[in-house]
């Protein structure tokens, strides 16, 4: 029985032992009426804060939502800062929903906790985190522009408690390796409008087919809800879809695979990840190399600019070398340039009769029985 009901029952209830006269029964209903609404009311549950160990570190990582990509890069950040830190580092690794609020709860405990750094994964992360705090460093991974993002005011020089690694590939060669894929078709531009870092590279991309006189088209959706009209519409139309660093489109990279094969359209994205989830081919930086100098970044900021690492200090190390080394402020937002690859998927060029031509990488997948079966019957 929902609230409002059990009030309606209890006061149809208290006015017919009134009607019947007698102070005790007006006290007894009373006490009925509160017990009833106590063992109602919703616990309120409180948040304990975590019990730190003095002489440690203690890194929260909040990944926006769980895709392969984001996965890539918090696993590369965990080992790697094990790697450097063995048993002093102690690491909290919570996947958001993809919503701020959910961001937002992880964040908040992280903050409860006293945490001595924050990992963000992803744009929607770091917004949050950065909202939520301006003394904590905070470093981020996977953000395509830390500028458009929020919480640098330079690439050289951040200024404030945020700095990162940018998953941006070299967009000029990106170009080049789309355009080999594409073959003269007309591209379907699906990204989530929603989103401003793919924003950001599908300006960048237009740009770029803009000087080489190709056409194109662009497909926005603003949330998960459209993605599939969107990418239907764009198979229908275009011989060849491009996709950017898009938290939506990496998280339901199975609906773009079901699609664009249904339609035998040829799909190009921006990391391998993606590509091992469905699409033909992709040219991006590598998530977990990413994950582990973002982790390095980390080690700097912790080991170099907080008080209590002087057990860590180096005698060859002057005292501004420090300073300037842990200066999260001063720590340049960095890009991957050199780990940039093309790949290409297998078992996807086989089904559209695609080969490579050029410098292409295939990535490790492996055909589902259902698509096997669903292969031996075409």
């Amino acid at each position: 029985m929902n609230r409002k009901l059990t009030a309606a029952v209890l006061c149809c209830v208290m006015a017919v032992l009134t009607a019947c006269g007698g102070k005790d029964a007006k006290k007894e209903t009373g006490e009925t009426a509160a017990e009833d609404v106590t063992e109602e009311a919703p616990a309120v549950e409180v948040y304990t804060p975590a019990v730190h160990e003095e002489g440690k570190y203690y890194v929260g990582i909040i990944q926006q939502s769980g895709h392969d990509s984001l996965d890539r890069a918090s696993q590369g950040f965990q080992d790697e800062l094990r790697d450097l830190m063995g048993d002093d580092v102690e690491i909290d690794y919570k996947v958001a929903d993809g919503t701020e609020l959910g961001c937002d709860v992880i964040i908040d405990h992280f903050l409860q906790d006293k945490d001595d750094l924050i990992m963000a994964g992803g744009t929607l992360a770091l917004r949050r985190a950065y909202n939520a705090t301006k003394d904590v460093p905070i470093v981020a991974a996977g953000i395509t522009d830390f500028l458009i993002a929020g919480g640098v005011s330079g690439v050289g020089e951040p200024g404030g408690n945020v700095t990162g690694i940018s998953d941006l590939p070299p967009m000029q060669t990106q170009k080049d390796f789309l355009l080999n894929v594409a073959d003269g078709d007309t591209i379907g531009i699906v990204y989530c409008s929603s989103e401003v870092s793919s924003g950001f590279q599908v300006k960048l991309i237009k740009s770029y087919l803009d000087d080489e006189g190709v056409d194109y088209r662009e497909y926005a959706f603003t949330d998960d809800s459209g993605l599939e009209s969107a990418v239907t519409n764009a198979c229908g139309e275009c011989g060849t879809l491009y996709l950017p660093n898009d938290d939506a489109l990496a998280r339901n990279m199975g609906i773009v695979k079901r699609i664009s094969l249904e339609k035998g359209t040829k799909v190009f994205a921006s990391n391998e990840s993606m590509c091992i989830d469905g699409a033909l081919a992709a040219y991006g930086i590598d998530y977990y190399e990413m994950g582990k100098r973002t982790a390095e970044m980390a080690y700097d900021v912790m080991i170099y600019g907080i008080d209590k690492a002087d057990e860590y200090n180096n005698e060859d190390w002057e005292a501004d070398d420090y300073e300037e080394r842990g200066d999260i402020s001063k720590i340049s937002i960095d890009r991957m340039r050199d780990t940039a690859d093309a790949y290409y998927n297998p078992v996807i060029a086989e089904k559209l009769g695609w080969t490579p031509n050029g410098s292409y990488t295939a990535v490790e997948v492996e055909e589902t029985a259902e698509e096997a079966a669903q292969s031996g019957t075409n």
